[in-house]
């Protein structure tokens, strides 16, 4: 995709808009042609392709058109349910679906996802993904069976109520759109028929769902085709396709990948449904066709099924997957077991069998001795553990082991070479034993003892993929100002957000739990005592060669931290200084740009209810804070 500044793709955005409401429908093709000033059309057409703007339209045809002008003074109907009645909300799909970029949150009626829009109003379950809200009261004097419409006024959704006053007959126009097994979006449908037919919809009809029906057609899903379309078998397709292009997978891998994940999926349903025996359930399942999952022997496929189907953590996903997992591992293909293995030891180090995930990892590299996923868990063990020979020496057998953010890590904690002394001299230490059994291979204790490994520990830890939205999206949200360069010369450990995804959104706890018999005995009691430290806000007092004074605005004390701080006296910080066996450490350092800044997020710091998406708003700058008062 071609590059632009914020401000030329701001005017061709406008321009492109302004065009196509003069010429459309258009293709991509035809529409570049006409901002020509802008670009060559190749350029644009990369630029149009991914414009967003909630009046654009995509068609059957493959053309463009600008929604308001082809919307504009329409009306849809729809028949009340008693639910939708109760709560003044109305089931979008399929009657309401092709009007639905009009009910944006500045208008009286808006549209909303259906799960948000009944919490909210206290509302039963509805049938459509997203759904339309009425102000309260709305639909007081109606009742079940009346119809209603929506008309589209000045951009802007209008509620009516209605009486019919045509009865179009669609079955000739949707038999020109629609192969004999075709599948089109709903509302494409109804904009290509409107562009064919303006006079649609200027009077009430009947809802678009009784229409489609008298003409022969069924929906679901937002999509629309002839009665009797297997829709079940469609979005098997297109799931199975859209894994495949996602996990750069081949088409047997991607459906064994969508098959074990449909089956947890069922079997979770179950078991939410009825208490029953999971391994007996997986037993069953798995004996039934044991060669159908063939295909995940290939690694990136495993990955896929756990991102797909198991990336949110959840005790009874997990425990299922365990189930068929171990299963698998036993009963299935010898090609599989590697995979099983590694996706049995995922469920139950999430589970809290931290050990038995080693095994698992161990026993996949008995099956397959290259086995990537398997060696990467055991590299991170390793390093939980404090051997980051062993850590290395894994990461070393895996293609691409070495661009791994575990791999640089380590390069710090790297066990020194004493290449003078011989395997059976006494240890360079002084602990009077043997240099094999002491230190040969192992890191210095002082380098554990500092902290910082145990930090970095954590830090990795959160990169597991259940882990992945809290980060990001702090991630993000600090970076959201950043210019193209910024971005691209900052990393996740820089900043604010990775520090607050361990404290404040949760993870380190979870990391202290689930890897507590993996970390050496001090290190756990280290990682205790992190678990009390809030973050502040502190001042620079003064620098030397034993580190940096910090006073604490918060608590009024002042603490020494190692040289983790760069800045001269006066300089103000938010930071969170944990404390370690050789000394004190500052980690997620920020710089403070104003006093009113480092006073809004010591007013954050303070809160009861310490929100992680509000303190990393504050620690970048707050949304809308640009006056310089130092």
């Amino acid at each position: 995709m071609t590059d632009f500044d914020d401000d030329a793709a701001g005017s061709i955005a406008s321009a492109a808009l302004a065009v196509l409401r003069e010429q459309g429908p258009l293709s991509l093709e035809e529409w570049a042609t006409h901002l020509e000033e802008y670009g060559t059309a190749t350029e644009l057409a990369d630029v149009l392709e991914y414009l967003s703007e909630p009046m654009l339209g995509y068609l059957p045809n493959g053309k463009y058109v600008a929604l308001d002008t082809v919307l504009e003074g329409l009306v849809f109907t729809h028949r009340l349910s008693e639910v939708e009645i109760a709560s003044d909300i109305l089931d979008a799909s399929p009657d309401l679906e092709p009007i639905l970029a009009f009910g944006d949150d500045d208008g009286a009626i808006r549209v909303a996802l259906a799960e948000e829009a009944a919490s909210e109003r206290g509302a039963a379950p509805f049938r459509s993904r997203r759904v339309v809200v009425l102000p309260a009261g709305t639909l007081g004097e109606c009742a079940d069976g009346d119809l209603v419409g929506l008309a589209v006024e000045d951009g802007t959704l209008a509620f009516r109520l209605v009486e019919i006053e045509d009865e179009p007959d669609l079955a000739p126009a949707l038999g020109e759109l629609f192969e004999e097994d075709g599948v089109e979006a709903l509302d494409s449908v109804c904009w290509q028929l409107l562009i064919e037919d303006p006079s649609l919809f200027t009077v009430p009809v009947a809802p678009l769902g009784e229409i489609f029906e008298v003409a022969g057609y069924e929906h679901e899903r937002e999509l629309l085709a002839r009665r009797g379309f297997d829709f079940d078998a469609y979005d098997l397709q297109i799931r199975t396709a859209l894994v495949a292009s996602t996990y750069d997978l081949t088409h047997d891998e991607a459906v064994s990948a969508v098959a074990f994940v449909d089956l947890a999926d069922r079997g979770y349903t179950d078991a939410v449904i009825a208490d029953f025996d999971i391994a007996d359930w997986a037993h069953r399942h798995v004996n039934a066709a044991p060669d159908s999952f063939v295909s995940l022997a290939d690694p990136g496929a495993a990955v896929a099924v756990f991102d797909l189907g198991f990336r949110n953590q959840d005790p009874v996903t997990d425990a299922i997957l365990e189930a068929l997992a171990s299963e698998l591992a036993e009963r299935g293909p010898r090609s599989v077991r590697a995979a099983a293995h590694w996706l049995a030891g995922k469920a139950v180090d999430r589970l809290g069998r931290v050990l038995e995930a080693e095994a698992h990892y161990e026993k996949a590299l008995l099956a397959e001795s290259g086995w990537g996923p398997a060696l990467f868990e055991l590299a991170q063990f390793a390093s939980d553990r404090g051997d980051a020979t062993r850590a290395l020496s894994l990461l070393g057998r895996i293609d691409g082991g070495t661009e791994e953010n575990l791999y640089a890590v380590l390069q710090d904690f790297v066990p020194a070479d004493h290449p003078e002394l011989g395997r059976n001299d006494k240890c360079w230490c002084g602990s009077g034993r043997k240099y094999k059994v002491c230190h040969l291979g192992k890191a210095d204790e002082s380098v554990k003892a500092d902290g910082r490994w145990l930090y970095k520990k954590a830090c990795l830890f959160a990169f597991a993929s259940e882990f992945v939205d809290i980060v990001t999206g702090l991630d993000d949200l600090e970076n959201e100002n950043l210019s193209e360069d910024e971005l691209i010369a900052a990393t996740i450990f820089d900043g604010s957000a990775l520090d607050v995804a361990l404290f404040e959104g949760g993870i380190f706890a979870e990391f202290l739990a689930r890897r507590s018999e993996l970390l050496p005995e001090a290190e756990v009691v280290t990682a205790a005592q992190w678990l009390g430290i809030r973050r502040s806000v502190y001042e620079v007092i003064e620098t030397s060669d034993t580190g940096v004074v910090l006073l604490d605005r918060g608590s009024k004390e002042t603490v020494t931290v190692a040289h983790s701080v760069e800045g001269k006296p006066g300089d103000v910080i938010s930071a969170r200084v944990l404390t370690a066996p050789t000394g004190a450490f500052a980690v997620g350092v920020v710089v403070m740009a104003m006093e009113s800044q480092a006073a809004r997020v010591l007013e954050v710091l303070a809160s009861e209810d310490l929100e992680a998406e509000e303190l990393v708003r504050e620690l970048r700058g707050g949304a809308d804070h640009s006056t310089d008062d130092r």
